[in-house]
């Protein structure tokens, strides 16, 4: 029983560290599309605006709403093409 718990608990924590490193490649993708310079100068201000703002939500270790952030600036990227 032990080790199932320690199991589960190993995984979520591991789990944690995937998803945390996964913020600082959406926002390389997200400069990379924005140096384009194929984007709007509008949706190009509000896209930066998201993205930095992901990324002060992963260096707080809100990684989940980190994620959230970014793939919304990714998302609307996408609808501009």
């Amino acid at each position: 029983m032990h080790r199932k718990i320690l199991t589960a608990a190993l995984l979520m924590g591991a789990s944690g560290v995937a998803l945390a490193s996964h913020c600082p490649l959406d926002a390389k993708a997200i400069d990379q599309a924005l140096a384009k310079g194929t984007v709007p100068a509008g949706l190009a201000a509000e896209v930066k605006a998201l993205r930095d703002k992901g990324m002060e939500l992963h260096n707080a270790g809100q990684h989940r709403e980190s994620e959230r952030t970014l793939a919304e600036a990714m998302r609307k990227l996408l609808a501009a093409r």
